[in-house]
């Protein structure tokens, strides 16, 4: 295996199955497609309620099913919720990149913009863990009313670096998925979250990305969580930090 397959080996980790609907946990849901800001086909769940909109990046693995429970949460919590699967997840069509993954992204503002007419004033993007990095790269191109980083890392070669400590890093992957050179440009108000003790991406990198991060800025320690435990260990305090910080800055 050469260094860049090896490298492009450990960023995504797409699931075609859908595992779990928005009805399991009783949400009321229409099944959507739309397309990425380059034309790419994707398909995604849109579950109404409140006047803001969590528009939900997840991370790199698995589909949105996986994150119908997060969605319950955001929905009990009064949020209207966008799910939506980047290109090769779930059913959406195409292949996964760094620069689709933006598209993909962009496709979903637009579509809950001009489908949906819901304003930016009114749309919450929350990144998880590389869905941060998503977040970031899209709230450089849009002003939303706020930005919510969940587990998100500085950069994917930081990532790599402390999971792969004793493996040669390929120049080309420093440049892939790099919060840290971006998040300074953001003027949407900003809450990071992140597990004091995250095994994948270290809690530090979190405190990095709100150092590097502007005002206002809020960040929230989730004691004694990990990396995929993180909304369950949060629990209620986590979802009612983001309600919160949400209110406190549209209002």
């Amino acid at each position: 295996m050469s260094e860049i397959d090896f490298w492009r080996k450990y960023i995504f980790f797409p699931e075609r199955e859908l595992w779990v609907w928005p009805e399991d946990y009783n949400l009321k849901y229409e099944e959507v497609w739309f397309k990425a800001l380059d034309g790419v086909p994707l398909y995604g769940w849109w579950i109404p309620r409140g006047i803001f909109v969590v528009l939900f990046a997840h991370g790199n693995g698995g589909n949105i099913s996986h994150r119908v429970d997060i969605a319950a949460k955001f929905y009990d919590w009064g949020f209207s919720v966008f799910l939506f699967d980047y290109r090769g997840y779930g059913k959406s069509e195409g292949r996964p990149t760094e620069k689709g993954t933006y598209k993909d992204a962009g496709g979903a503002v637009e579509y809950l913009r001009e489908k949906l007419g819901i304003p930016l004033t009114r749309i919450v993007p929350v990144g998880e863990s590389m869905g941060g990095a998503v977040v970031v790269q899209l709230c450089i191109r849009y002003d939303f009313c706020t930005m919510v980083l969940i587990s998100s890392a500085t950069s994917l070669s930081q990532v790599m670096s402390h999971l792969y400590p004793d493996r040669k890093l390929n120049e080309r992957f420093t440049k892939i998925y790099n919060s840290s050179k971006k998040i300074s440009k953001i003027r949407s108000p900003t809450l990071i979250i992140h597990g004091d003790m995250d095994e994948l991406v270290p809690f530090t990198q979190g405190e990095e990305l709100f150092r590097q991060a502007n005002p206002p800025k809020e960040f929230y320690r989730v004691r004694g969580a990990g990396h995929n435990n993180i909304y369950e260990i949060g629990g209620k305090r986590l979802f009612k930090c983001i309600r919160d910080f949400v209110y406190q800055h549209n209002f």
